[in-house]
């Protein structure tokens, strides 16, 4: 029965993208108008940097006085937007418009960067009369002066084509002390270097994105820049360039793959164990599943969306050699640095369905927006969280029930995106990191469905809440 429901989502899948491909062409053949519209972006942390220094260190005093001028290379990561014109734009944290149409390509339009949202994966250190301040960095777009540049589309066939741009940004970065909330802030439009000019070459667009890129009507419409449909559809990473900086970016994605879990332990059952290759970006490895951990529900936290519900994961444990790395992650909760040493488990999206004492079962209902397989460290911090004012208790809310103060204590998993056997990474950018908690017991019975199995498995009590995550590796 496992075999045959994923069978058939398979190729309902491979049905829908086969008559995508076939109604595209009747859209928007090749040659045809590109429409204005919005681009909506992700940034990838790893290829994302700004360079204060050269013109662009930060002068003496101007934190305090008595600061020392500030330079060094900063990484940075995306903070999603939300919304934008009313409308749900996932995890883009990066708005680019074209407001006119590419009317006969190969044309040159207009672009501009209209909104924007980054923050720092780690706080800057400033030295100020031979005390150091820690001070974490805001990046939004400058309001005295526009961003703007153009872009050249060039199709290439009747899916998509290739794209050139120019974009002359104006960042405004705003600092806050993380002692005790002080702001300081710079506008780039009134200071050197004044604009930073990005430059991306070859970057490949899609006519209409389609998962996993997010798709939202009446803003990226029949255009959609880091997407290749050649076959199997998959986002590519474009790193716009200048002297000081470079952004990295993905086609944005849903909101929710991934979004917050609230993992459980369970009974122990027998499990028929499996081998699998797994490949991640700390490397490739053949790995023995032989038994179940935890499963994880996907959950609310305080008053947030809550998109992806019935987006599970059920994780197997495991092990591994260690990687011995140490990165910078960042996510709601603030900033950290965390050693990274064995694998523990693999988390595997999955349906959950309840089982009544009766015995009688739920349905299975389908995952709204696929997520990837995690593999999850075991992390030792290296720094304390890093935030501006303390982390208070948390309110989750998941299908088990509501607990309104939920203590988040240490991080104890940091799990990444995925690649099991020949299966594509969807999202490569959010990592999930798992910290600590402590609450009642919580005893359910449920079935889960997943590659692995169709299972009927219970839960003992709750053990850690997986945060989405920004990570960047420093060593």
């Amino acid at each position: 029965m496992t075999v045959r429901r994923f069978v058939s989502a398979r190729l309902a899948a491979l049905c829908a993208a086969v008559i995508a491909m076939l109604v595209a062409p009747t859209t928007a053949s090749a040659g045809s108008a590109v429409p204005a519209g919005y681009d909506l972006f992700e940034t990838d942390p790893p290829s994302t940097v700004f360079n204060f220094q050269g013109p662009g260190v930060i002068p003496a005093g101007f934190f305090a006085p008595g600061s020392e001028p500030f330079t060094g290379n900063v990484n940075f990561g995306g903070v999603p937007i939300g919304t934008f014109n009313g409308l749900d734009t996932g995890d883009a944290d990066t708005i680019v418009q074209r407001p006119q149409p590419a009317s006969n390509p190969p044309q040159t339009v207009p672009i501009e960067i209209v909104a924007l949202n980054l923050v720092s994966m780690q706080p800057i250190v400033v030295q100020v009369s031979g005390q150091a301040q820690e001070w974490s960095v805001q990046v939004g777009l400058s309001p005295t002066k526009p961003s703007q540049g153009q872009a050249q589309i060039i199709p290439v066939g009747e899916q998509g084509g290739l794209m050139n741009s120019q974009l002359q940004v104006f960042p405004q970065f705003t600092f806050t002390r993380l002692s005790d909330g002080a702001v300081k802030t710079l506008n780039a439009a009134n200071v050197p270097p004044q604009a930073v000019t990005l430059q991306a070459q070859q970057v490949p667009w899609a006519r209409g994105c389609q998962p996993p890129a997010l798709a939202v009507a009446g803003l990226n419409d029949l255009f959609c820049p880091g997407l290749v449909v050649n076959g199997v559809t998959q986002k590519r990473l474009t790193v716009e360039q200048s002297l000081l900086a470079q952004h990295g970016i993905y086609p944005a994605q849903p909101a929710g793959a991934p979004g917050h879990f609230k993992c459980y332990k369970l009974k122990r059952k027998r499990f028929q164990a499996q081998n699998v290759a797994l490949t991640d970006q700390f490397g490739a490895r053949q790995a023995n599943v032989p038994k179940r951990l935890e499963l994880c529900n996907p959950v609310r936290k305080n008053q947030e969306t809550f998109p992806n519900k019935n987006a599970h994961l059920q994780c197997y444990k495991a092990k591994g050699p260690s990687v011995g790395r140490v990165v910078a992650v960042q996510n709601q909760f603030g900033t950290q640095q965390l050693q990274v040493t064995t694998p523990r488990s693999l988390c595997v999206p999955s349906e959950k369905r309840k089982v009544q004492r009766s015995g009688r079962k739920g349905k299975f209902k389908p995952i709204e927006t696929a997520i990837d397989h995690a593999q999850c460290y075991d992390v030792v911090p290296q720094t304390p969280l890093q935030r501006v004012g303390k982390l208070d208790k948390v309110k989750l809310k998941d299908q088990f029930g509501t607990e309104k103060k939920v203590k988040v204590r240490d991080p104890q998993y940091l799990c990444t995106p995925t690649q099991k056997n020949e299966e594509r990474i969807q999202h490569p950018v959010k990592h999930l990191v798992c910290y600590q908690i402590k609450d009642d017991k919580v005893k359910k019975t449920v079935q889960v469905l997943n590659q692995f199995e169709r299972k009927t498995v219970k839960t003992v009590k709750p053990v850690s809440l997986c945060v989405p995550s920004n990570k960047v590796v420093l060593q």
